[in-house]
């Protein structure tokens, strides 16, 4: 099934977005920070969204960064509206969506499904990591470490609960449910330790395991932050880079041994790069075929090394159909 095109929800409430920084690259690099003190959580591995309302109707909307509004298999989606509908006239939450169990399969089909309705066959979660009162928008006055606090006390989660790294469910129905991601708050060696223990037991799986669970790595986030846009106050940990390319040119050459390439740009470095590694026939044409239907294909690749992107070795790993804006784009293979 080829994924639908979203719709724009433009009355969607959205803050600026926190972005992650992804400067630091080793445990060392954490040392580094300036704050004493700092918020660890697990970093989910799926896709970002703003639970919130429509200023206009006064529904909830569940949508991308970008305000595309999710679409969910019908049973899912009107249990996630139908519980927050009591909390988004006050509050709106950042979350990572993400299937369970977790696998890279699940997590490509669940991505690209979310806007075509479609069931899923396995779990749904929604990780709630932050909230922000509405009335903040715009002039945020609440520190991270209280917005932690705020987002505990709303799902009837024990700060006891919240510091092993494990999430807590508060509402389950079917196959989905609603969770609030762990954290604890630690000094700078403390995050530094957990994060080099956590990717020694989980190196062969390219996992961080904290508390025997897996995750893609871990935030670190100053306590004192207010919310507020920019890569200024959360930082991404992980053992291995990815990188969302955006493409700019799809080869396929005849030969003897058909290699597909996928040739693009880093989002956020402008550094060019090929990417064969991971590239099925079945992927170039996804690939191919969802430029009919967006403005531009945005996939992610995990790279070897960080030195040098073209180098790097990338190997595909998904569609971002998260981060990808629907209209058309004409794009030829040659």
């Amino acid at each position: 099934m080829k994924p639908q095109i979203p719709m724009k929800n433009l009355n969607a409430i959205r803050p600026s977005l926190q972005e992650l920084n992804e400067a630091i690259r080793q445990p060392g690099d954490i040392l580094k920070l300036k704050n004493e003190r700092l918020m660890l959580q697990p970093k989910f591995d799926g896709s970002f969204i703003f639970i919130t309302r429509d200023r206009q109707s006064g529904e909830t909307v569940l949508c991308t960064k970008d305000g595309n509004e999710l679409n969910l298999a019908p049973d899912v989606q009107s249990y996630f509206k139908a519980f927050f509908q009591a909390f988004t006239s006050k509050y709106v939450f950042e979350a990572e969506l993400e299937p369970v169990p977790w696998t890279e399969e699940h997590k490509v089909l669940l991505n690209g499904n979310l806007y075509s309705g479609k069931s899923m066959p396995f779990h749904s979660r929604v990780v709630l990591h932050d909230v922000l009162p509405i009335d903040e928008l715009g002039k945020p006055k609440t520190p991270a470490r209280e917005r932690y606090a705020l987002l505990c006390k709303l799902g009837g989660v024990l700060p006891s609960e919240a510091r092993r790294f494990v999430a807590s469910i508060i509402s389950r129905n079917g196959k989905a449910s609603i969770c609030i991601t762990p954290c604890r708050e630690v000094t700078r060696d403390e995050a530094a330790r957990h994060f080099t223990e956590g990717w020694a037991a989980g190196q062969s799986r390219k996992r961080v395991t904290l508390d025997g669970q897996d995750y893609e790595g871990v935030v670190l986030i100053n306590p004192e932050s207010l919310h507020q846009g920019g890569r200024s106050n959360k930082w991404k940990v992980k053992p291995f880079h990815s990188v969302d390319l955006k493409v700019t040119q799809l080869k396929s050459p005849e030969g003897k041994v058909r290699v597909h390439e996928v040739h693009g740009f880093d989002t956020k470095s402008g550094e060019a790069a090929k990417v064969t590694a991971g590239i099925t026939t079945n992927v170039f044409r996804e690939i191919f075929d969802s430029l009919s239907r967006y403005q531009d294909a945005v996939i992610e690749v995990e790279v070897s090394s960080l030195k040098n992107l073209a180098a790097a070795n990338p190997t595909f790993k998904a569609i971002r159909f998260d981060k990808m804006e629907p209209k058309c784009a004409a794009l030829s293979i040659s």
